[in-house]
């Protein structure tokens, strides 16, 4: 799988002839682009444009049209050169008329590509080379590039040379620590939209404008001949307009959920007539407004929170508190929450003094490299090389990590307004006996000795330190004596204290 592109001088020709240096060939698609738009692929069967193939090399099923129908992924064309023939496939892209092109780019299996990142590791060369010319006026055939004689070129020049290795190293560098593709989507004239009389897509009806809701004043002065472009650009700014009603509130929701564990609307995804109405709405109206006001800036908002009284409260529970309001939805104290599994792990990490702060760069992976059709294997997940945040770690869908799922780690193929929280035995099994703990807990005592020396009541206090962040009361420090300062350490780890915030 991948892609492969050849630039080439500007010329004006009515068919460009593509010879492959390989007997068999897999080709999902053929693009070719001009100077006047990088984004118009010109071999499009949707322009008019066809394809055409030697004869002979005709495989069962897997007929030309397929190399230029607009479809990326397992509708390939195959070329295949007769056994014991010395010839190779090559493929005509004749036009509706002549084009001034310039770039040629072909692919085989393009979305598979992009699904998985181990096929970016097949060595040089695997990808076959190619032969382009154009077609002249008097029919003949002109070369406009090689990459064979471009490699030999590029060989025979040291600087060339070193200018390929060095954009190779560039290339590979955006690779793992540039943007990456979350899907390949194309742009399509957007179809004429109507209402379907009892739902049957046989009886359209009245034809209906792109628009949002009118009940939020979402007319945007669009028609059906609108670019889809122009919808999505006309909608995003709608949608982020300071007037909208919606979009500041259902953020400052949001945020105020992962702060405070309960939404204002405790329903996140639902700020409609179905969801639970806000506990505090003027609040909600301040915060909304005060974020637009401050440019929608999500730290400044955070930061407004985590500075109020309500967030620094207790959440020491008081009897008449708990017969008014249970749920501690009206903040009379802290509502009680057990931190997320990424902060319990990370924060075992931090205690150890083993946790990587480095910010950015690449991930870091507890899966195998996955083979084709095959599922997806922890065989690590707790070595030196994963000790950075787990923000920063690899996660593949529908696999378990076999150490933090137990605490609610979603499974990354779900779309989910809130995590669950639940409390099973899993959970202190994994926090008292998992390999990971067992080598962290180590790790703490180790930590402690050699940071205050050998005395067992100074350790002890230290482990309190790194755990809870506070000292042992007179019974702790009496009880942990008698005890090594690794199994204390687990025990910290499994307390309520060190999983709920206070």
């Amino acid at each position: 799988g991948g892609v492969s592109e050849m630039a080439f001088p500007k010329t004006t020709t009515k068919a460009l002839r593509v010879e492959f240096d390989r007997a068999k060939v897999f080709i999902d698609e053929l693009e070719v682009f001009g100077p006047a738009d990088y984004r118009n692929n010109l071999a499009a069967s949707s322009s008019g444009t066809v394809l055409k193939e030697d004869p002979e090399m005709e495989v069962d099923g897997s007929l030309v049209w397929k190399a230029n129908d607009g479809e990326y992924g397992t509708m390939i064309w195959k070329g295949f050169a007769p056994k014991g023939s010395k010839r190779k496939p090559w493929v005509e892209i004749h036009f509706k008329e002549e084009q001034e092109v310039n770039r040629f780019r072909f692919s085989s299996n393009r979305e598979y590509y992009f699904e998985t990142d181990y096929l970016s590791k097949m060595p040089n060369g695997q990808f076959p080379g190619v032969r382009i010319l154009a077609q002249q006026a008097d029919g003949s055939w002109h070369e406009l590039g090689d990459t064979k004689k471009a490699r030999q070129a590029i060989n025979e020049a040291s600087e060339m040379k070193l200018a390929w290795n060095q954009m190779h190293g560039m290339i590979r560098n955006l690779a793992s620590q540039g943007p990456q593709h979350a899907f390949i989507g194309r742009f399509q004239k957007p179809v004429v939209t109507k209402v379907l009389s009892r739902g049957s897509p046989e009886n359209p009806r009245d034809e209906v404008m792109p628009a949002g809701f009118s009940i939020l004043k979402g007319d945007l002065g669009l028609d059906s001949s609108t670019s889809d472009q122009k919808r999505r650009l006309t909608y995003a700014k709608w949608l982020t307009d300071p007037k909208h009603p919606l979009t500041a509130r259902v953020m400052v929701n949001r945020l105020w959920h992962h702060i405070f564990g309960t939404g204002i609307v405790p329903t996140t995804s639902d700020l409609g007539i179905a969801g639970m109405k806000p506990t505090h709405p003027e609040l909600l109206d301040f915060l909304a407004s005060d974020f637009i006001e401050k440019k929608w800036s999500s730290k400044e908002l955070i930061r407004l929170m985590v500075t109020s009284d309500a967030f620094k409260r207790s959440s020491r529970p008081n009897s008449l508190g708990l017969q008014k309001d249970a749920g501690s939805l009206l903040l009379w104290r802290y509502p009680p929450q057990r931190v997320d599994a990424e902060v319990i792990r990370d924060g075992v990490l931090r205690a150890s003094g083993k946790l990587n702060p480095k910010i950015g760069g690449k991930s870091f992976r507890i899966h195998n490299e996955k083979k084709t059709y095959a599922q997806w294997e922890v065989v690590n997940n707790h070595g030196p090389e994963t000790w950075r945040r787990m923000l920063y770690q690899e996660r593949m869908r529908r696999v378990d990590d076999q150490m933090f799922t137990a605490f609610d780690f979603p499974d990354c193929g779900q779309v989910r307004a809130k995590r669950p929280v639940s409390t099973t035995p899993l959970q202190a099994l994994n926090l008292m006996n998992s390999a990971f703990i067992n080598e962290q807990a180590q790790l703490i005592a180790e930590r402690a000795t050699s940071e205050v020396g050998g005395e067992k009541s100074v350790q002890v206090k230290r482990v309190f330190e790194l755990l809870l962040t506070r000292q042992p009361d007179e019974d702790e420090l009496k009880a942990s004596l008698d005890i090594e300062l690794n199994l204390l350490a687990r025990t910290l780890i499994n307390t309520n204290e060190f999983a709920f915030l206070p």
